[in-house]
């Protein structure tokens, strides 16, 4: 089916050691996942699957669904124990691992609530704020006289950090012009 289209605003980055990953799996173990696509036939989920498969010339077969049945693929020439299936099982789980987010992508229609619900963890995240339309403070990014108290947390977990994030957020929603960075290691 070529009107299936590679979604252009795609949240994860497949890059070449990805790409080959998933083509290796294809390869040698065959189709193992479906794609997603939405009713203007953009991927939704399986983009970096597709791109290979259609470079090797697999062929797609659609079903139709609106979304109130999960789609189980049965895959009959693979038993328990055979090697190709265990291959395919690591394959998945490995091919997933080796994609990642592209967060300047996310961002563009996510607020931190929706990606907080998702419990998508953003304290290694760095966007690149050059291409962004926001104006960031002066107070940010100005040379400054006097130094502006700060104070330094530390916590022992993400979880704990979490915990105290909820808190700190209704903090600051009554202070104007209070900022706040989060960050991994030392500061």
């Amino acid at each position: 089916m070529s009107n299936i289209k590679i979604d252009p605003n795609n949240y994860r980055i497949h890059d070449e050691k990805n790409k080959r990953l998933i083509r290796k799996s294809l390869e040698e173990c065959g189709a193992g996942r479906s794609i997603l696509f939405d009713n203007d036939d953009c991927i939704i989920a399986g983009n970096g699957v597709y791109e290979q498969a259609q470079e090797l010339g697999l062929k797609v077969r659609v079903i139709e669904s609106d979304g109130t049945e999960l789609i189980a693929i049965k895959r009959k020439d693979l038993s328990t124990e055979d090697a190709r299936r265990k291959a395919l099982a690591l394959a998945d789980n490995h091919t997933s691992d080796t994609s990642f987010f592209d967060f300047d992508a996310v961002v563009k229609d996510f607020g931190v609530d929706e990606l907080d619900r998702w419990e998508i963890d953003l304290s290694s995240v760095t966007i690149d704020m050059e291409n962004q339309d926001e104006d960031i403070p002066d107070e940010l990014t100005a040379e400054r006289k006097v130094a502006l108290p700060f104070v330094k947390i530390s916590f022992q977990s993400v979880k704990q950090f979490e915990r105290f994030e909820v808190g700190l957020k209704v903090l600051i929603e009554k202070f104007e012009g209070i900022t706040y960075v989060v960050g991994g290691g030392e500061l």
